[in-house]
């Protein structure tokens, strides 16, 4: 049995948008996506901070949040993803359970929504001389790299609660309820290694792009 502690690389998506498709629901796209490795010590704090030293935007950018694409449905060849908002440390501890659950999915797959630094003045700090180079938290390292495989769920039928997500950065960022999924994940099976968009012919669907 692994252990809890064991360390494991999440895809960070901060220069792509957020598509929808009938079938399959979510799907996160990005040229240049980074790998972060977390465990489970890693909170919300360390995540943020990770990725902006990372792509270099300390002081310049701070990250309102998180999406979380997150396995709702296995229906046959088709895995059905929504969207799941993380934006505090309970909300990471989904991204764990999930991991937890399903171990075939060794990739969880994030899309930070960057925003930039507003001054005391009142303006946006969109450049910066000096960027921050202190040492990440000892819980985990940033890692960036191409060849890491991302491995998402096969056909098998489970079911899990439906999240909601207003990907227009409306009211309804707090989707979802833990109870509910930690509930729901109890006994399920482990999803095998497959591609989630096998034989998806539905057209993409824009719903949400970073700037």
């Amino acid at each position: 049995m692994a252990s809890e502690e064991e360390s494991f690389a999440v895809l960070v998506h901060h220069k792509g948008s957020i598509k929808k498709k009938t079938r399959s629901g979510v799907k996160f796209t990005d040229k240049n996506p980074l790998y972060i490795v977390v465990n489970r010590t890693t909170s919300y704090d360390d995540l943020v901070r990770a990725v902006l030293m990372k792509l270099g935007l300390e002081g310049a950018k701070r990250i309102k949040k998180f999406f979380y694409r997150i396995p709702v449905t296995i229906l046959h060849d088709t895995v059905k993803y929504d969207c799941l908002t993380i934006g505090s440390d309970e909300d990471l501890q989904v991204m764990f359970l999930c991991r937890r659950q399903f171990p075939e999915v060794r990739t969880p797959e994030l899309l930070a929504k960057l925003v930039d630094v507003v001054s005391s003045s009142g303006g946006s700090n969109r450049n910066t001389a000096n960027v921050a180079t202190a040492a990440g938290s000892s819980s985990m390292a940033a890692v960036a790299s191409s060849s890491v495989p991302v491995y998402e769920p096969a056909a098998q039928l489970v079911a899990s609660p439906s999240f909601a997500v207003d990907l227009n950065d409306g009211v309804r960022d707090e989707v979802g309820s833990f109870d509910v999924l930690a509930n729901a994940l109890q006994g399920v099976p482990p999803i095998g290694v497959g591609d989630g968009e096998l034989g998806d012919p539905d057209e993409d669907d824009l719903c949400y792009r970073t700037r």
